[in-house]
Formats: C-alpha cells, sequence, structure tokens
C-alpha cells in the first residue's frame, strides 16, 4: 500500500444499507428475463435506474446496452465497470417467487446480478464522490452470449471520452461458496471460435453407395482427422479443446443425403495454435473432400479472444480484497477456464481484472442450466469488492 488514503464513508455499511435495492433489481431481472439484442425492458430500466440516481452521461449504446459516466471529487485514473445483462434460452425449472415469466427464456447464467450489482455499486459511488479518485464509466452490456456486446460497445466508443484507463468485471459462480473470490493474473477464460462446416456431396440410394459421395462418410473422416490433429498435434497439455456438438444429415435409413453440417467450437489460450488449428481445419476439410469427390463450406464465428488478467491491476485487486475485505471474503487461487468470456475485448484493450464471487450455498449449482439458482444476499460480496477495489485501486497501483 502507498500511502494511508481511506474513503470517508464505512464501505460495509453502503453495501448494507444497498442490499435491498439491489435484490430487488436482481429478482426483477431474473422475472423478466431478455435474450441477447432483444434486452429492451432491461435497457430501459437501467437507463431509468441511473437517471433518478442523478449519474451523467446516461446513454443507450450498442443497440441496447446502457453507460454513464461518475466522476470522482479527486484525481485519478478512468476505470470502466461492465456488467452483462442478457439471458439464456432456457426453460426455468426452479420454483421461486421471483423465477422467470417469460416461456423458454431464464437467467442462467447470473447476468441479473451482475446487472443488479452495478446498480448498486453505481448508487454508493455516485453518493460519494467526494472521495472517489478517478472517474467511474458504467458498461451494462447487451449480447454477452454470444453476439458480440463487448466489441459493439468498444466499437460505439465506449473506451473514450473520456479515455478509459483500465477495466473491471466480476461472474457470479455457482462452483465456489459464498463467501469466496476466485482471481488469477494471466488467461482467465479461453478464446472460442465457433464452427460450422457444410459438405457436399452427392446424394443417392443407400443400395449403391458406390453412386453416390457421402457427406456422411467424409463428416465422420474429418471429425476423426481434425480430433486426431489436435489432440496429438498440438494440446501440449496447455488447454486446447475442440468438441464437435452437431451432425446433421439427411431423412431416411435409405437415402444417401446430398449434404451434412457439422458444428462444433474451439478453445485455445494461445493465439497463434489457436490460428494455425483454424487453417489447418480448410487444409483437412479440403484433403477429405477432394479425395471422396466432394466439397466444403467453413463459417468460422469468433466468439472471443483469450481473456488475460493484466498481472498489475491484478495483483492490486488480489491485495486490496485480502487486506480490506479478509474478515468477509476469502480469495482463493482460480484456475483458467475453458469456458470463454467476452470481456476479454476489454481486457485486449485496456488493462484489466476479472474475477469470480462465489453464490452457492449448501451445494455448487451449474450455470446454463434450467436449475440454475442462487440466493440474492449474495450481492453483497459482488458489490462489496467491487466497491473496495474502486476505491482503493489508487493506493495499490
Amino acid at each position: 500500500m502507498n500511502d494511508t488514503f481511506r474513503p470517508t464513508f464505512n464501505i460495509r455499511e453502503a453495501v448494507r444499507k444497498t442490499l435491498p435495492y439491489m435484490m430487488e433489481m436482481r429478482e426483477y431481472f431474473h422475472a423478466h428475463p431478455e435474450l441477447s439484442e432483444k434486452e429492451f425492458d432491461t435497457c430501459k430500466t437501467i437507463f431509468q435506474e441511473l437517471s433518478l440516481m442523478g449519474i451523467e452521461d446516461v446513454k443507450i449504446i450498442a443497440g441496447t446496452g446502457v453507460t454513464g459516466l461518475i466522476r470522482g471529487a479527486l484525481p485519478g485514473p478512468v476505470i470502466l465497470l461492465r456488467a452483462d445483462i442478457d439471458a439464456l434460452p432456457l426453460q426455468e425449472k426452479y420454483d421461486c417467487p421471483y423465477s422467470s415469466l417469460v416461456n423458454g427464456v431464464m437467467h442462467a447464467c447470473g447476468h441479473d446480478g451482475h446487472a443488479a450489482n452495478l446498480l448498486g455499486v453505481a448508487k454508493i459511488l455516485n453518493q460519494h464522490t467526494d472521495c472517489l479518485r478517478g472517474t467511474i464509466r458504467l458498461a451494462f452490456q447487451p449480447a454477452e452470449e454470444g453476439n458480440g456486446g463487448a466489441s459493439r460497445m468498444i466499437d460505439a466508443g465506449i473506451l473514450n471520452n473520456p479515455h478509459v484507463d483500465y477495466a473491471l468485471g466480476l461472474h457470479v459462480a455457482g462452483g465456489i461458496p459464498k463467501g469466496y473470490i476466485g482471481i488469477r493474473q494471466g488467461e482467465i477464460s479461453a478464446s472460442c471460435d465457433d464452427f460450422t462446416i457444410t459438405l457436399h456431396g452427392k446424394g443417392g440410394h443407400g443400395a449403391q453407395p458406390a453412386q453416390c459421395v457421402s457427406p456422411i462418410q467424409m463428416g465422420v473422416d474429418i471429425i476423426q482427422s481434425v480430433t486426431n490433429y489436435v489432440y496429438n498435434r498440438k494440446t501440449d497439455g496447455d488447454g486446447v479443446v475442440l468438441t464437435f456438438g452437431q451432425f446433421q444429415a439427411g431423412r431416411n435409413p435409405n437415402v444417401i443425403p446430398d449434404s451434412a453440417e457439422l458444428k462444433g467450437t474451439l478453445r485455445t489460450y494461445n493465439e497463434a495454435k489457436r490460428r494455425n488449428i483454424l487453417e489447418t481445419l480448410h487444409h483437412i476439410l479440403g484433403s477429405v473432400t477432394s479425395i471422396y469427390g466432394g466439397t466444403y463450406d467453413l463459417n468460422v464465428v469468433p466468439f472471443s479472444p483469450v481473456c488475460v488478467n493484466d498481472e498489475q491491476v491484478t495483483a492490486a485487486a488480489e491485495s486490496i480484497l485480502k487486506e480490506h475485505c479478509n474478515d468477509r471474503v476469502t480469495v482463493l487461487p482460480m484456475q483458467r477456464s475453458n469456458g470463454s468470456e467476452d470481456f476479454a475485448y476489454f481486457s485486449a484493450a485496456v488493462p484489466s481484472t476479472f474475477y469470480y464471487v462465489g453464490v452457492f450455498g449448501d451445494q455448487p449449482v451449474v450455470g446454463h442450466s434450467p436449475n440454475f439458482h442462487w440466493d440474492s444476499n449474495a450481492l453483497k460480496y459482488m458489490a462489496e469488492t467491487m466497491v473496495t477495489i474502486v476505491y482503493y485501486f489508487m493506493s495499490y497501483r
């Protein structure tokens, strides 16, 4: 710690007073979930709440995102605080007073809590600007679930006017108990590229395979060739994962179809290896289809690069939590995840840190599941850790 700075208010007490508001907002968002790029009511609600707080520069950005600005009275950096706001296309099975009211849509990843937390954090920061060093840029991000929300916010200029120096984000963790924080320096989550392979052959009767070019047989050989290449040549224990999740072809047992479609995902922690695998995928597809006399189309949709926590920023955040929140939370060393997180676009643009907040009580809960559920009182750990990092950040840089 480089100075003896202390905020002029009790952070824990401020969080305690704000917790009912955050719980109310979380449960409202949970009951009214909206899919990526359709977060219209969520966007409107956040806009209204920030406006009622008197936040500066409140505006809609990147379609259904919302931003605002909180200027501290003391000099310091511009820090972006990010919360994603979209839900998932799942039918909720957990019955609670605020279960989803939207058929086939639910908050199964905690984004309802992320949005509610950032509203509470904004309220606290805006009430105590006298001891806030620097400026806070709020980023309520749409379309995190595979639709490029973070990159679109950046394209829309959220890192400018004023220029953002650092970014901070968090995520609920169903595998970590309440009162525990997971954080690490370096890679925190993997890159993600989803791909679709369309194979074109020549259909015909199943009794005459020699007169056909079977896209099914091509697909079988491609899956085997690609997975053999990746796992025998490219993994090296560094977490490369390539998985095929769909193989669709034909409608009848005795008819060879004209085409087939394969879908899969690639996760890596190394950009050079990522590019090499995607390039080799083209070579394998070309080789296999030419042997059979077919053709292919490959469509790769990048979801996110590797999410990398800046060493200095993350070390500062970890030290702050250990010194100022040690009687409330326990900081755990975090293993990097094969999951992907589009906060990675922020971490690629400015020095950043992204951490996980435990939310389960009696037993772990699985995200992206229709039974995903956590108690709203876990919001106090999110808000206290984020507010504490913001106020003490300048002391630990």
